[in-house]
């Protein structure tokens, strides 16, 4: 049977059994109505209040299931979704590196020819036919750049082809690419893996892999690099070769085997230097936002007569110049003569970036603010710490490598250590508490059965606790239905929601029975700590560096509100309707907004366990660290802007001797009358 064949027959048996629930629960409801409306008894009144309460919320909750289920989108509408969603990402992506209103026009030599061509007609000659082409640059060169301009390009000159830019750095040493493709989409634009490998199939999808030497610890070990490139260069799709285009340094391209790179139809394309007339138009149209600025042709002019001319050539480079003379023209404005960039911070790149985090962090602003921003970069520098001692020590927990490059939220808690898993068991420990406080009331004196139960609850309860605080990497939610016919998952599922419906059955009746069965299922399939069989969102989107996080606190708070019924029927047995659904709904409200769903309560746990020493808000935090340059938006992770960015951080950044000119920075210059100057030899 074809995989879409299965996939469909599943979907429609998940539509007969959420149909069939829900009819069961209307003819519940139905019943007990004129129940609640005859019955005097205050007693009697919360229990059917309750039974009413959770039956229309866990209907509705079904129906919503049911309509995910018939809104199902077709692979065809899949790739118009995804089509217009990458068109609004790259655009963003873009403005992002660049950081000015400017782009600079960069040129491509192909392998072979002495002719240059330019951006669009780069991107034709990806089109044509089965293309596998390489792009070649030296580091700062503009690969990553130019991957997003490609792929926006091909998504504006052919319609019938998605192009997906890939961090290569995702990729595991050892994965198979036809594998590892598939998972990526999944989680990058929530679709379930069935669909991505569809999408592959078909043709349409175009994977612009970026930075194949960020597989290596230096441009020697280029092992890594090797391994996934013969991979690419022998995948086929339908016995043909299938097409990619992949970013990579020239130093490391240099060092791969001569074989590789030379027994495979590979299109080799070269990126050119910026010219100088290309310069001088960026520069004045991002300092001085005119054709022609004086002062930013003066700088250039400054530059090339300092022999630095190479500042000039690099798009990373020419554009950190570019940053760091807009901030000081804008900064002091009341100080024309004022220099904007010297000698003494372009001797370097690594000079440069030092000034250029400086300019950012310690302009003139209130000191408050001053402070703030060297907080911030410390914060900063751990990450880039965390990251640097990665990539360096190949850093491995649980057979899983940490990444070197890419900071991803919801697999971040490693930074934080043991002490992130001790945390996350004392948070589950903590909010459990008062769920087993009032079951032991409410259960203890009903007979032995009862307390057979109740004891059984808690061990199995006990053993989830266990299980998914201290295991050291959790499944995220998966928008995936077809995970239902995986027995490892949906037989304990059902099996453990039967225990708690027959212990129901024989102390509160069959229709308790009923609900908690419904409840329970539903609940255990929302947590991760059975797969997340029901944690589905069949619309595909891009995910997005905190899409992840989004969609597991969306899981932990449809959780708890699964619970509430049944809670809220409970309670108010115990301590009546208005104070028993009040207290639910409290209790609820704090389980679902912390330890409801594993990667969620383990986000949080990270950040109570690494005290003050990372941000207190992480994704608030890299959100702020975008809008000031230093990282930019990969996927569904954050990475510094540049390897000089992160090695800056990693290594060179003084916390201390920051926060001491911080605090000495402020207060007007002198004016001066003099015409602004650009470098001062």
């Amino acid at each position: 049977m074809r995989p879409g064949s299965l996939r469909r027959i599943l979907r429609w048996a998940a539509g007969v059994l959420v149909t069939l629930l829900s009819a069961i629960i209307v003819v519940t409801t139905a019943t007990f109505v004129p129940a609640y409306l005859a019955d005097k008894t205050l007693s009697n009144k919360a229990g059917y209040l309750g039974t009413i309460l959770g039956a229309v919320s866990l209907l509705a909750f079904l129906m919503q299931q049911l309509v995910g289920l018939l809104r199902r989108e077709k692979p065809a509408a899949v790739i118009e979704q995804l089509r217009s969603d990458l068109l609004r990402e790259l655009s963003a992506r873009l403005r992002q590196l660049r950081r000015t209103s400017e782009h600079i026009a960069l040129s491509y030599r192909s392998a072979g020819d002495s002719s240059e061509v330019r951006l669009e007609a780069l991107a034709q000659a990806v089109l044509r036919g089965p293309q596998r082409a390489v792009l070649l640059g030296h580091p700062g060169g503009g690969k990553s750049y130019t991957a997003l301009q490609l792929a926006l390009e091909i998504l504006k000159q052919d319609p019938a082809v998605v192009p997906l830019v890939v961090p290569v750095g995702r990729w595991i040493d050892g994965e198979e690419v036809d594998a590892w493709l598939p998972q990526f989409i999944a989680t990058e634009f929530n679709v379930s893996r069935g669909s991505a490998q569809d999408l592959i199939e078909s043709g349409r999808i175009l994977p612009v892999l970026d930075g194949i030497d960020e597989l290596c610890i230096d441009e020697t070990s280029v092992e890594p690099a090797e391994r996934l490139l013969r991979q690419l260069a022998e995948w086929r799709l339908h016995e043909e070769p299938a097409r990619f285009l992949a970013t990579c340094r020239r130093a490391t391209w240099n060092a791969l085997d001569k074989d590789l790179r030379d027994h495979y139809t590979l299109r080799v394309y070269t990126i050119r230097p910026v010219g100088y007339a290309e310069a001088t138009r960026y520069l004045s149209r991002s300092i001085g936002s005119a054709d022609v600025f004086t002062p930013a042709l003066d700088l250039a002019m400054s530059l090339q007569d300092a022999g630095r001319a190479t500042l000039l050539a690099s798009p990373w480079q020419l554009s950190l110049v570019a940053e760091l003379a807009r901030s000081r023209l804008a900064a002091h404005r009341d100080d024309p003569g004022r220099t904007l960039v010297t000698a003494a911070e372009t001797a370097n790149a690594a000079s440069l970036v030092a000034h250029y985090v400086e300019s950012v962090g310690t302009a003139r602003a209130a000191l408050p603010i001053r402070l703030r921003n060297v907080l911030d970069l410390w914060w900063l520098s751990r990450y880039a710490k965390y990251l640097e001692l990665n990539r360096s020590s190949q850093r491995v927990v649980a057979k899983r490598t940490l990444p070197g490059g890419a900071i991803i939220l919801h697999r971040l808690w490693p930074i934080a250590g043991r002490a992130a898993l001790v945390w996350d068991f004392i948070l589950c420990v903590l909010l459990s508490v008062p769920g087993f406080v009032w079951a032991a009331m409410f259960f203890w004196d009903r007979g032995w059965i009862a307390r057979l139960g109740l004891l059984l609850g808690a061990a199995v309860w006990s053993a989830m606790l266990i299980r998914t605080s201290t295991k050291p990497w959790m499944p995220a939610a998966t928008p995936d239905w077809s995970r239902l016919t995986d027995l490892r998952f949906s037989l304990r599922q059902t099996a453990t929601a039967l225990v708690i419906a027959v212990a129901a059955w024989l102390v509160l009746g069959p229709w308790i029975a009923l609900i908690s069965f419904v409840t329970a299922w539903l609940a255990i399939g929302l947590t991760v700590g059975f797969g997340q069989t029901l944690a589905t969102d069949t619309r595909p989107e891009i995910v997005g560096p905190l899409g992840v996080l989004r969609r597991e606190r969306t899981v932990s708070r449809l959780s708890a509100a699964v619970m509430f019924p049944i809670l809220a029927w409970g309670f108010s047995l115990e301590w009546g309707v208005l104070a028993g659904a009040s207290l639910a709904l409290v209790y609820c409200a704090v389980v679902g907004e912390t330890v409801a769903c594993a990667l969620w309560r383990r986000y949080l746990a990270m950040i109570v366990a690494s005290a003050f020493r990372l941000p207190p808000a992480p994704a608030r935090f890299l959100q702020r660290m975008c809008g000031l340059g230093f990282v930019r938006v990969a996927g569904i992770a954050y990475q510094f802007r540049h390897e000089e960015l992160l090695r800056y951080f990693a290594d060179g950044y003084d916390v201390r001797d920051h926060f001491r000119r911080s605090w000495r920075t402020g207060g007007p210059q002198q004016n001066r009358t003099s015409p602004p100057r650009a470098v001062v030899e």
